[in-house]
């Protein structure tokens, strides 16, 4: 079996100044791992290379300086296919769907096109791994297992005790923070997680930090 640890949104000197030092023992005795996006700064990835190899895509918020990473890749792992994607679409369909969040109060099922949308973009696959929306989720689609780790950072821009910001960045961070609210209390906690992987099928598991 082969352990491959998950992260996703770590937002590293962007808004948080470093990984926590819990994933290291999290991930202890992974042999992989993968990371789906908004990285923001290079040296995260050198970082979490002490744990295992390291193979990441590019977020929306990644500024790598010069450094190529694909929107989308996928891995064979024991002979199993891993997609691994950030999970953004067009701003303005996410946009959408934080602003219909909000508007209706309350959390709807709107994940099913998402999940189809980057089932597309990688191809078939046994699992696929992605970001971005900060929450932590375990699905399948059509025999596809689906995972989300959620978010090392999962309030973004509003992290710990940081005021909204001013003029559009302001209304934009209190409608994202309205929105994430609505996702529930364990979207607001920061995860990892492991996929457990062996020729006879995938386990998921999402690990909440302190």
């Amino acid at each position: 079996m082969t352990r491959v640890g998950i992260v996703a949104d770590s937002h590293v000197g962007e808004y948080l100044d470093a990984l926590p030092a819990e994933i290291f023992t999290l991930l202890a005795g992974c042999d992989l791992v993968l990371h789906a996006g908004d990285i923001s700064r290079p040296w995260v990835l050198d970082e979490l290379a002490r744990i295992a190899p390291v193979i990441a895509v590019r977020g929306d918020h990644d500024r790598l300086d010069g450094m190529e990473l694909p929107r989308q890749t996928v891995v064979t792992v024991e002979g199993k296919r891993i997609g691994l994607t950030h999970g953004r679409r067009s701003f303005l369909l996410d946009l959408a769907v934080i602003v219909v969040h909000v508007l209706a109060r309350r959390k709807l099922r709107w994940r099913a096109g998402l999940h189809r949308s980057l089932l597309r973009r990688v191809g078939p696959v046994d699992c696929l791994v992605y970001g971005h929306w900060h929450e932590p989720l375990t699905t399948a689609v059509d025999g596809t297992l689906v995972f989300s780790p959620g978010a090392v950072c999962p309030w973004g821009s509003l992290e710990g005790d940081r005021q909204p910001g001013t003029g559009f960045q302001g209304v934009s961070d209190r409608w994202v923070r309205r929105y994430r609210t609505q996702l529930g209390a364990d979207a607001m906690r920061r995860h990892v997680g492991i996929l457990e992987v062996s020729p006879e099928g995938i386990v998921a598991r999402l690990i909440p930090l302190s």
